[in-house]
């Protein structure tokens, strides 16, 4: 395990720990308890984060459905009152998170497709992020019953459907070098795979099933996860060296969980990197951590594992 060394600059005069020290040593931690199974000792084996409690959910009303809120940063999370088994509901509060998660998939393509050259599907991206953005404003104003619930998810898929061709259209011309954006062919997969698991939930919920099934969450959600950390590392400035090592054994940690979802610890690993992904948001906002991450990326993967954890915790 490595120590640490502390920059000029990253050390106080009272020998605290400034909040980059802490991350590094918080973070090494994560992946020293979770993945390796505890370390000997040192301040390396003592260090976490501090635990981010996300929950109970807190109720609201929106599109006509009781629905929960959780504490998801900038963002609130919105998820399905525990125990429930209304499509309905399932619809509002799936809708609202994947929705939100959409649209910013269209700004962060936006964001990474600068200049002239790119301005036709950066145009495209900004469309989408327009429609995604009218259609949740649509969902708010909405009161959605039994009745009318499934007409609302068809208009949500053929909203979603075309978004999907167009990121697997840009994952291709990426890929092949016809395109040159700031955009990873991994990253395009990446949002195309979780909006195509969007479309699978709301045609399942159109039939009125609403169950989850840890064979499947677990999996799905690990492989988002991994790839997560992986985005990170390669974001991170080259001399956060620690940092991109707790980001590379993170991405191996749930890489085993894709790989085995039986075998156990899946609570603890996403609690971990709900707590680190919180520290790491905190840290990219005020410079503490020196990345190219905007802010937003930050809290967009940290309310996706939370609604990992949500997930997590309903499914049977």
């Amino acid at each position: 395990m490595d120590t640490i060394s502390p920059r000029s600059d990253e050390t106080r005069q009272d020998g605290i720990f400034t909040r980059r020290q802490l991350m590094r040593v918080g973070g090494s931690a994560l992946v020293c308890t979770t993945l390796l199974g505890g370390c000997a000792s040192g301040p390396l084996a003592r260090a976490m984060f501090p635990r981010v409690e996300t929950g109970p959910a807190a109720p609201e009303a929106v599109g006509g459905a009781q629905i929960g809120r959780l504490n998801g940063g900038a963002k609130p999370i919105y998820v399905a009152r525990p125990g429930s088994a209304d499509p309905v509901e399932h619809s509002v509060a799936d809708t609202l998170f994947w929705g939100e998660q959409l649209m910013e998939h269209a700004m962060f393509f936006a964001m990474l497709m600068p200049g002239a050259e790119l301005a036709g599907p950066r145009g495209q991206a900004e469309q989408y992020q327009r429609q995604f953005g009218d259609h949740l404003a649509r969902l708010r104003r909405s009161s959605l019953d039994r009745g009318d619930y499934v007409a609302f998810n068809n208009s949500t898929l053929a909203l979603a459907r075309p978004f999907i061709a167009y990121k697997r259209q840009m994952q291709q011309e990426q890929d092949s070098g016809r395109m040159h954006s700031l955009v990873w062919p991994l990253f395009f997969d990446h949002t195309a795979g979780e909006a195509e698991r969007f479309v699978r939930r709301l045609e399942q919920l159109n039939r009125g099933d609403t169950s989850s099934s840890r064979t499947e969450v677990i999996p799905f959600w690990s492989d988002k996860m991994a790839e997560h950390a992986e985005f990170v590392s390669h974001l991170l400035d080259p001399d956060e060296d620690l940092l991109v090592k707790v980001t590379e054994e993170t991405s191996d940690l749930f890489r085993g969980l894709e790989r085995n979802p039986s075998r156990g610890g899946a609570e603890t690993a996403v609690q971990a990197i709900i707590d680190f992904k919180t520290a790491a948001g905190r840290g990219i906002r005020d410079g503490s951590i020196d990345s190219i991450i905007h802010p937003a990326l930050a809290d967009h993967v940290r309310r996706e594992a939370i609604r990992f954890q949500d997930e997590l915790r309903r499914s049977a």
